[in-house]
């Protein structure tokens, strides 16, 4: 499967490409975040709530994951201190086939959309050990309790936060309440 956000990098590679292409959301046009590049380098990748390598992984799995999203590309002086990724190009597309894979094996453990997701305040007392998945994960639950939402404002790929979600599962730290049936 061919992504077009991939055709739109490599172009820009082709001819060392300086400036940004903006990622805008097909349905409203609303800004989402941006790849920067200086003489076909990518120097910064910035994507919702993501940066630097993440950003450009999860931008890559919500193409994968059929969403639609616009490109545009502009020109425009880049300095160089704005250099987030240290990596080429070569290197980010090879590790690109291990990231859509972890996605693809989540998608079997990602909980479903009508759920609520709270943490168990009794889990908060205990001395168990959290990982940084797992905090970050905690963190987000904070704010947010709705599945689509914890994905969306989570810095975390989705694959991690579904392994956070599932390990934190198991420690009895999250609660999981159903929706209402009308009945």
């Amino acid at each position: 499967m061919e992504l077009k956000i991939i055709s739109v990098i490599e172009e820009q590679i082709a001819v060392e490409f300086t400036g940004k292409i903006n990622v805008l959301s097909t349905y409203n046009q609303q800004f989402l975040g941006q790849i920067i590049f200086k003489n076909g380098d990518i120097l910064q990748v910035t994507f919702q709530v993501h940066k630097g390598l993440k950003a450009f992984y999860q931008l890559i799995i919500q193409e994968y994951s059929l969403q639609s999203f616009d490109y545009v590309v502009e020109p425009e002086v880049i300095d160089e201190k704005q250099r987030q990724i240290h990596y080429p190009y070569s290197i980010m597309k090879n590790k690109l086939s291990d990231v859509l894979k972890l996605y693809r094996e989540s998608l079997k453990q990602k909980p479903p959309k009508n759920v609520k997701i709270i943490v168990n305040g009794e889990f908060m007392h205990q001395t168990s050990e959290v990982t940084p998945d797992e905090f970050e994960v905690l963190a987000t639950l904070s704010e947010w309790n709705g599945v689509d939402d914890v994905y969306q404002h989570c810095p975390l790929l989705d694959h991690e936060i579904t392994g956070a979600l599932v390990s934190l599962r198991k420690k009895n730290a999250l609660k999981i309440l159903a929706p209402r049936s009308n009945g």
